[in-house]
């Protein structure tokens, strides 16, 4: 939740804004934040890098687009003070992530109602308002139409237009892939190699759609376990079930599975 005043909203106090540097001075850098209306908001040169700054300039420029931590909000003076060494590298990539796939969904309505002449209201009445009651990422939706899903059946405009809508989302929507790679040392003597097969033919198939498990040898005991998912948390996330699925068919017969890195 942001803070607030009559008609205008501000962020709140360790929220993360997507900031667009305005002015750079010897002492920091104004930005307006994209997401609040091009609020001002301003970094000092205390809160840009964790190491010294002699010149702000190494660091943030005119025109940069950036993600900043907020540290000071202010609703009765509107004054915001942000932060760019109190964001992680991760904090950065996802908020980035973020902004980005808003912007091109924004860019892909705007695409959609050119080519159809759908007006405001059906597009917020048969799209727009739907998605949001299901709580649907509209981004998401577009990759899996781009991968061949069809358009669901909620989406309730002409069959005409959903040809469009396909054939925007196969232009414009790349689908993202995350990759995790762990190596893993498998062993299993009572039963054999063919215990291990098995076991990776099983853990091979519990990928959903879209997903990809592959096992293969390194050279034995050793195997690499790869794996692709739609982001970062979904692709451990599924790693991590698969040791766990690999040490359920191997421990009952005597094997082992360790983990000897992650990549």
């Amino acid at each position: 939740m942001s803070e607030e005043r009559p008609g205008i909203r501000l962020p709140e106090v360790g929220e993360l804004v997507v900031a667009t540097v305005t002015k750079v001075d010897r002492h920091g850098a104004s930005v307006r934040l994209d997401e609040y209306n091009n609020l001002e908001a301003y970094v000092h040169i205390s809160e840009i890098s964790l190491k010294w700054v002699r010149n702000v300039r190494d660091f943030l420029r005119e025109g940069q687009k950036t993600i900043l931590k907020v540290i000071r909000s202010n609703p009765q003076t509107l004054q915001i003070d942000a932060s760019l060494r109190r964001v992680s590298q991760k904090e950065f990539d996802s908020k980035m992530l973020e902004w980005n796939r808003k912007q091109k969904t924004k860019r892909m309505l705007e695409l959609f109602v050119e080519k159809t002449r759908l007006s405001p209201e059906d597009l917020n009445n048969n799209l727009l308002k739907p998605a949001e009651a299901r709580h649907i990422d509209l981004y998401r939706m577009f990759e899996e139409i781009a991968a061949g899903e069809p358009i669901p059946d909620w989406v309730t405009i002409p069959d005409d237009m959903k040809d469009v809508l396909v054939e925007l989302c196969k232009k414009e929507i790349k689908r993202s892939v995350s990759v995790i790679k762990y190596w893993v040392k498998l062993e299993a003597r009572r039963a054999g190699v063919q215990a291990i097969r098995e076991a990776a033919s099983h853990v091979m198939s519990m990928n959903e759609k879209g997903e990809s498990v592959v096992i293969t040898i390194i050279g034995a005991p050793k195997y690499l376990l790869r794996v692709e998912a739609a982001d970062e948390e979904r692709a451990k996330r599924l790693a991590d079930t698969a040791v766990e699925a690999l040490k359920s068919k191997l421990n009952p017969l005597g094997g082992t599975v360790e983990v000897l890195k992650e990549g």
